[in-house]
């Protein structure tokens, strides 16, 4: 940022058009459990659209990361946001389940256009040596958005219906749009602009990314049990309502984000290596309290540890993923990374709803139980084949 005073306003503007996003993409989400059963769609069905959802993301959330700092421009925004507002409206109205599946891709692949932008400009506003407490204050903000959205699409689609949810959520959506677009860009100071995709991408893919990137891959293969399958099984399972199961997921984000803000600062001190496994275990804890839960109070507690630790993850995995990335690759790391968050949110579903088909509602809390297992092994073995944090320890700029 070129001074404190434009550091905030962009900040700020980037913060508040953060939430608002997620806010209108959580309220048509969450609401579209409801929105395939009340169309006689299966629960396999809807585990493959929401797949489709993810791999959209995946196709092009690297595509982002390399233009990450070309994209700090109006006239890109203005067009790609109506595009994404279009797709908002076209939900709205398809009731087959090829259209459902095709526009939820699409809307995957368009809505993260700003993504990597606006996570490496909250990375880097604190300075060196605060990575994660960057990344949780951002994951606060976009968080906040995801709660309020899961809390609000329940009630609104019962109310009103599922055209008129998405059309609320389309207009949300254009107004985060407007604030992005009179964020003051000329004032903000970016990497310089690199060309070339494949080289970009190989140099960014070393064996420690990789590592980090296959940690976050199995982070949010846990993350889709909360968000895309709570609806099922604590109606099923625990005898909840649909509108209990979106306070139960909006109670679940809200934990997550503030365990992600709060301990951000705890994992700079600490390390981003050294926290990892410990964020894995609590989705361990999480995932195996919910398979031994008797009762509805009890799956909300283990929802919550399991949240916790997805918050921990969430503040400490890109950090560390970013720490062997020089400056000018890390709009591309931050793309790339959020492709495997993509891969996880697209393998995610598919097993767990194939699981579910095949074995019944409580598998799918072993399976999770499972990935956190491997999540923390693999994150130990980590420890020992990285170089020391560099951005967790560096000290702050002046």
């Amino acid at each position: 940022m070129v001074t404190r005073r434009s550091a905030k306003t962009s900040l700020s503007l980037v913060y508040a058009s953060t939430s608002i996003v997620w806010t209108s993409y959580a309220m048509l989400a969450v609401a579209l459990p409801f929105r395939f059963q009340a169309l006689g769609l299966s629960v396999v069905q809807y585990g493959v659209a929401i797949a489709g959802l993810a791999f959209g993301m995946l196709l092009t959330e690297s595509v982002w990361g390399v233009l990450a700092f070309r994209l700090a421009k109006v006239r890109m925004i203005l067009v790609l946001g109506l595009a994404v507002t279009l797709v908002y409206l076209g939900i709205g109205e398809l009731t087959s389940f090829l259209g459902l599946a095709v526009l939820l891709g699409l809307l995957g692949a368009l809505l993260i256009f700003q993504v990597p932008l606006i996570r490496w400009m909250a990375l880097t506003a604190l300075g060196p040596g605060t990575g994660a407490t960057g990344t949780g204050i951002y994951g606060l903000f976009s968080g906040a958005g995801l709660v309020l959205g899961t809390a609000l699409g329940p009630l609104l689609f019962v109310q009103f219906g599922f055209t008129t949810l998405a059309l609320l959520s389309a207009v949300i959506y254009v107004v985060g749009v407007v604030l992005t677009v009179i964020l003051p860009w000329s004032e903000v100071a970016l990497p310089p602009q690199q060309s070339g995709f494949a080289r970009h991408v190989r140099e960014v893919f070393t064996r420690p990314f990789a590592l980090a990137a296959s940690l976050v891959f199995l982070a949010f293969i846990a993350k889709s049990l909360i968000l895309n399958f709570l609806q099922y099984y604590s109606v099923a399972l625990f005898h909840g309502t649909p509108s209990e199961a979106g306070y139960v997921i909006g109670a679940a984000q809200g934990t997550s984000l503030l365990a992600g803000a709060g301990l951000g600062v705890l994992i700079d001190r600490w390390g981003a290596g050294r926290s990892v496994p410990f964020g894995f275990v609590l989705v361990l804890v999480g995932a195996f309290g919910t398979l031994f839960a008797s009762s509805f109070p009890e799956m909300v507690g283990a929802t919550l540890v399991l949240a916790t630790g997805l918050g921990w993850l969430a503040a400490a995995l890109l950090p560390l993923a970013l720490n062997p990335v020089p400056l000018r690759l890390q709009g591309t790391a931050v793309g790339v990374f959020g492709s495997f968050e993509d891969l996880g949110l697209l393998v995610g579903p598919i097993l767990i709803s194939a699981v579910y088909a095949s074995y019944g509602a409580h598998s799918i809390f072993l399976l999770v139980g499972a990935v956190a297992l491997a999540g923390a092994f693999l994150s130990l073995l980590m420890r020992t084949t990285t170089p020391p944090d560099r951005l967790v320890h560096s000290p702050p700029s002046e």
